[in-house]
């Protein structure tokens, strides 16, 4: 996962390659993120979201530099929005969203909090998008959330 991250990290201007520490439960809470968003799409009219491993590249770049840098914002490496960090992993799409989290220990506790804030439960149940990424960092002793939604 830190050669991944790195590789992505590595095509943004102005950013150096960081060290990356994930969860060792990675794939576990990915599963659990995307379980719990598709219930929420599911229990509000919306077709789930499928997998992309390309957005699980973004996703986790940007956690891994939110951790590096200790920043906790959608502007990332080198000025970046998540459109832009998407694209630079070779996905193509014309729409894209992004959440993010910090501190949260379990997946629930992520969808839930945003299910309660306007803009990210827009994102949640944005039409026209069907896919996701997901990349989750340890920033300070907690855990960074990065969910990127787009339209293939």
């Amino acid at each position: 996962m830190r050669a991944l991250a790195a590789f992505v990290l590595a095509l943004l201007p102005g950013m150096a390659v960081a060290d990356c520490t994930a969860p060792a439960n990675l794939a576990q809470l990915r599963t659990d993120m995307a379980k719990a968003v598709n219930a929420q799409r599911n229990a509000n009219g919306r077709v789930p979201l499928g997998h992309a491993p390309r957005l699980d590249e973004a996703a986790m770049a940007h956690a891994c530099w939110m951790a590096e840098t200790g920043t906790f914002s959608h502007r990332g490496a080198g000025g970046s929005l998540p459109k832009r960090r998407i694209r630079a992993t070779g996905y193509r799409t014309h729409l894209t969203a992004e959440n993010i989290a910090w501190g949260q220990r379990t997946a629930a506790q992520v969808v839930a909090e945003w299910m309660q804030s306007p803009g990210h439960r827009k994102n949640i149940l944005l039409g026209g998008i069907d896919e996701y990424g997901i990349g989750i960092a340890v920033m300070q002793g907690r855990l960074v959330w990065v969910m990127d939604y787009a339209a293939h």
